[in-house]
């Protein structure tokens, strides 16, 4: 019986079998690497007995006589390859591996994000109820032109002295009435003078002559100046003067009219001297008839009114110089009337009239900026300080009735002060005592300031923390004013 050769000097002779031969190279042109079934194959054949091994061996002798096998060609040069079974379990450790640190940077990152979103994203908005009250001061009011006072509840102020003046002239409709069964016409007239250089004295009464033969007198004496010599001409004196018809009736009413002095007919005067109608004769009529007449109702009237508008007028001027840094008080004002005039007077028929006045203003006044820094420094030094600190936010001043000297030039008077104050708030402290705390805490850190009434909070966002942020730059605090 032949010894039974080793299966590495079996594999070596199958390998050679037709070295050379045409048929020794596969019909693929090239050599592939065996497949994972024929390494386990190989790995089974091994354990076969020594009978089997000759046995197959004697067949693939056998076939080398013939056609040889391309799977015996593809595994001639090849080295061997490891089992499947270890490359595919190095695989899955490798792949495994590669996922553990996937998954552990994942997470790391999450844990990062979650760490920053709890320390830096949440903010909270705090609003703040500061602690009100208001005060009630009484003040006086001392202004002279030489301020000074050792009294805080005196404020002492200079007296400003302003004067101003002015005319104003109105028309007027008459609503007398007037029975005309006696009355005269009346009218103005201008007497000329080319007689001569020399005055000419005409008495009341004088009669006047007009071109339509109406008759009329002067009513006062006047005197008629004589002629004058101007650039080497000569002018005619002349005078106005009020003329009343001679006779009652509505004749007597005329618009124009030339004038002549009956009284100087045949003297060489007679036609150096006439006149002209400068305003139109009214008030004549006729017995039964009324005419329209300037009562005394009418001038009172326009008086009142006049006075009024002009002293308005005044009194607003006087404020747009004094402008709004200045007090103008009503009570210390002073109106004196300088003239005043009615055209036509009392009495006279007419449709309308005229009525004229000039008034003079005198004002003391002070300064309203001065004043109100005075009350704010009085009421901060004493009132805000009483219990809390607190700060003034607004205040309204009620002056009571004053003591006007405008001889003195003084004003004195008392002074009601209603303030509205607040407490100050330090938004860092609370800030700072609210930073890392839980909302729930909060009115209880809030009760430890008392200068805070309430306060409202809202932390977001909320799904992260109940809680107020760690860093107090993360909290913002506002002061509410309502």
């Amino acid at each position: 019986k032949e010894p039974v050769e080793s299966m590495e000097i079996i594999d070596k002779k199958n390998r050679l079998v037709n070295l050379g031969s045409d048929s020794f190279m596969s019909t693929g042109g090239m050599i592939k690497k065996p497949e994972v079934e024929e390494n386990l194959k190989k790995s089974s054949l091994k354990k076969e007995s020594s009978n089997d091994v000759l046995s197959r061996n004697n067949f693939s002798n056998r076939a080398s006589l013939g056609t040889v096998s391309s799977d015996s060609f593809e595994n001639l040069f090849l080295e061997p390859t490891e089992p499947a079974t270890i490359k595919n379990k190095e695989n899955l450790s490798a792949g495994n591996a590669l996922k553990f640190l996937w998954i552990f940077i994942i997470f790391i990152g999450i844990l990062l994000l979650a760490m920053g979103a709890y320390f830096y994203l949440p903010s909270a908005q705090v609003t703040v109820f500061p602690l009100k009250k208001t005060e009630n001061v009484s003040l006086k009011l001392d202004v002279s032109e030489n301020p000074s006072s050792s009294n805080a509840n005196v404020i002492a102020l200079k007296t400003q002295v302003i004067e101003d003046e002015g005319v104003l002239s109105n028309t007027f409709d008459a609503t007398g009435q007037k029975g005309d069964s006696n009355q005269k016409a009346k009218g103005v007239i201008t007497i000329y003078n080319e007689f001569s250089e020399t005055s000419q004295v005409l008495v009341a009464t004088t009669r006047f002559l007009s071109n339509d033969n109406k008759l009329f007198r002067l009513l006062e004496t006047v005197t008629v100046p004589g002629m004058t010599i101007k650039d080497g001409k000569t002018e005619a004196g002349k005078i106005e003067a009020n003329i009343v018809a001679d006779e009652a009736g509505t004749d007597f009413n005329i618009k124009e009219a030339t004038f002549t002095i009956p009284g100087l007919v045949g003297s060489t005067k007679h036609d150096k001297f006439y006149a002209k109608l400068t305003q139109e004769t009214k008030g004549g009529g006729s017995s039964g008839s009324d005419l329209k007449a300037v009562s005394k109702s009418d001038i009172e009237n326009a008086k009142f009114k006049t006075e009024n508008q002009l002293k308005s007028q005044l009194k607003e001027s006087i404020k747009n110089k004094l402008g709004q840094e200045n007090q103008l008080m009503d009570n210390a004002i002073s109106y004196e009337v300088l003239d005043f005039s009615v055209f036509p007077e009392e009495g006279a028929v007419t449709e309308s009239f005229e009525y004229q006045v000039r008034i003079k203003l005198k004002t003391l006044s002070f300064s309203s900026k001065e004043m109100d820094e005075k009350i704010v420094n009085f009421i901060n030094a004493s009132v805000a300080q009483k219990t809390l600190p607190m700060e003034l936010v607004s205040f309204e001043k009620n002056y009571g009735n004053a003591d006007i000297d405008f001889a003195k030039k003084t004003i004195k008077m008392d002074v009601s002060v209603n303030s509205r104050l607040i407490s100050k708030i330090d938004k860092d402290k609370i800030s700072n005592g609210l930073a890392g705390k839980k909302k729930e805490d909060m009115s209880e850190i809030i009760g430890a300031y008392p200068e805070v009434s309430k306060a409202e909070a809202v932390v977001s966002p909320n799904f992260i923390s109940n809680s107020f942020p760690k860093y107090p730059s993360k909290i913002n605090i506002e002061i509410s004013q309502d």
